[in-house]
């Protein structure tokens, strides 16, 4: 039958669904429509059905675009001003809500018009198009229970789950899953996960309701904010050995909330402390944990938490208070295995200056490991080298590098605990130091250790040696036992080519010290070389 010889339907005559066979009158030219949208926008019924009389075209045929702007629709209008009678006349006459490019029942459930709905349901729209986030946001439980029956699968790509985590004031919602999840394991899944996005979130509203409801704390769930890390098979052909998420207590240890903690109780007996010990951020999560049980692997424990401590690319590094903790709890590092040890001396490495100085203070102190592991760690080069960096093992004197970091406190501790010799104490120097031999062609000039460092600084050490009548070798080794830094090999010739050479400070000596120097020259050296 042609679209234009179509049956007309009166909507007065209240027509059923069933007994109507009309046509779907659609077009493929949107302009086509202009002039029965404008219509439809001044609500003129009567001139709308001499338009579907005279059978013209009342929507889009499926797919038709036009480049640069959004179709709307007649439907699309009639729902917007929420128009029953606009909504009917159209329904009734040949219009196929399931053409239109969004579910029209999205709309109707948005504006709250449940007649609308009833009215879409019964001409035909699909249910299964509809928005379940726009259905979640009625916070209705019967039309929840509708849909449910309509055959919808309320758990389709956890966005129930979302909706519970988004909206933790939807309480007919979370009532609505409670009662469910006895009998579909599909929602006990959704409850558990958006436990743990409550749980990882310190969202403690949101965590009590999902207990209320029945969610799991203590099963792995898949995660809302990284979906892709749980709900890919990633080529397992095992299932049983596919990472299946986190569980709530998890990620309660992993963002600092010991008050959410305790309300999901862990147990020991269910959980794996070990790995609640790796996930905690946090002092307090640590001391909570601690009440219950002590880590067993605290190689992989402390190995974890190094690995925090690193400059992560995509998070802020943690402090090194988690460390601490663990030992302030009990926890002692008593055993481990070469490789171990070797892990953890590498992340050691590579953790900043200032994170390093401390994680090594914490390991020193009495009673925190045992005296063999911490030798294992301290015995490499690289771990000397590193000690050397920070300040651990102090340059020697003749090293113009030597002032320039101080040492940390406590390294004579720390490195008596990790294996490396200790330096042998410095000697005092007397009042008055003597440079060179008194002799009938010598006589000895004074100065002071800040006017031989400006005359070492203003010449070259061999120059003025030779001017005195020493030797190079014998003033340089003198200016080192007085802590007086020489300018460093090249120093001169970068000087002369115009470079800018930095002159380190003189380091003070404890009172008392090196006060006077006599220097014996010979007698023909002017006083003011």
């Amino acid at each position: 039958m042609p679209e234009s010889s179509c049956p007309w339907a009166d909507p007065r005559s209240k027509p059923k669904p069933s007994t109507c066979t009309l046509l779907v009158r659609t077009t493929p030219d949107p302009g086509a429509l202009t002039k029965l949208h404008q219509l439809c926008r001044e609500g003129r019924l009567y001139d709308i059905e001499d338009w579907i009389r005279a059978g013209h075209p009342l929507q889009a045929a499926q797919g038709t675009t036009v480049k640069g702007r959004r179709l709307t629709s007649a439907l699309e209008i009639a729902l917007e001003a929420g128009t029953h009678a606009l909504t009917l006349l159209l329904l009734c006459n040949g219009y196929d809500p399931n053409l239109e490019r969004d579910s029209p029942l999205d709309l109707a459930l948005r504006a709250r018009r449940w007649d609308l709905l009833d009215l879409l349901l019964d001409w035909g729209a699909d249910p299964q198009r509809v928005s379940l986030s726009d259905l979640f946001d009625t916070y209705q439980s019967d039309l929840f229970a509708r849909f449910s029956a309509l055959g919808v699968d309320l758990t389709a790509n956890h966005e129930l789950a979302q909706a519970l985590a988004d909206h933790p004031g939807n309480k007919p919602l979370f009532g609505f899953a409670k009662h469910r999840r006895e009998h579909d394991p599909k929602f006990q899944t959704e409850l558990n996960i958006a436990l743990v996005h409550h749980a990882g979130q310190g969202n403690e509203k949101g965590v009590q309701l999902c207990l209320w409801a029945g969610a799991d704390p203590h099963a792995p769930a898949p995660s809302l904010r990284y979906p892709d890390d749980t709900d890919e098979e990633d080529g397992e052909s095992d299932p049983n050995e596919r990472f299946r998420g986190f569980t709530a207590i998890h990620e309660a240890c992993r963002g600092g909330h010991p008050g959410i903690l305790e309300r999901l109780g862990p147990d020991p007996l269910r959980d794996d402390f070990d790995d609640l010990y790796h996930a905690a951020s946090h002092g307090g999560t640590l001391t909570f944990l601690s009440r219950y049980a002590l880590p067993k692997k605290i190689s992989a424990v402390l190995h974890w938490h190094l690995l925090w401590l690193r400059d992560f690319p995509f998070g802020t590094p943690r402090s090194t208070d988690t460390i601490r903790r663990l030992f302030e709890v009990g926890v002692r590092w008593e055993s481990a295995t070469p490789e171990e040890i070797k892990n953890i001396r590498w992340m050691l490495l590579r953790t900043r200056d200032d994170t390093f100085v401390e994680v090594m203070r914490l390991l020193a102190r009495d009673g925190h490991c045992a005296p063999e592991i911490l030798k294992a760690l301290g015995r490499t080069p690289a771990m000397r080298a590193r000690m050397a960096r920070v300040g651990f093992i102090r340059p020697p004197v003749s090293d113009p590098r030597r002032f320039e970091r101080p040492s940390p406190s406590g390294a004579r501790d720390v490195l008596a605990k990790f294996g490396v010799p200790l330096p042998k104490p410095r000697r005092p120097l007397p009042h008055t130091v003597q440079i060179g031999q008194g002799r009938a062609d010598t006589r000895p000039i004074t100065l002071d250790r800040q006017k031989l460092f400006r005359r070492v600084w203003n010449k070259p050490v061999e120059t003025l040696a030779q001017a005195w009548g020493l030797s190079g070798r014998g003033l340089a080794e003198a200016c080192r036992r007085l802590q007086i830094p020489v300018p460093p090999r090249g120093f001169w010739a970068k000087s002369q080519h115009g470079q800018r050479m930095r002159r380190p400070p003189l380091p003070e000596l404890p009172p008392g010290e090196a006060e006077e120097i006599l220097i014996y020259v010979n007698d023909t050296v002017d006083q003011g070389d």
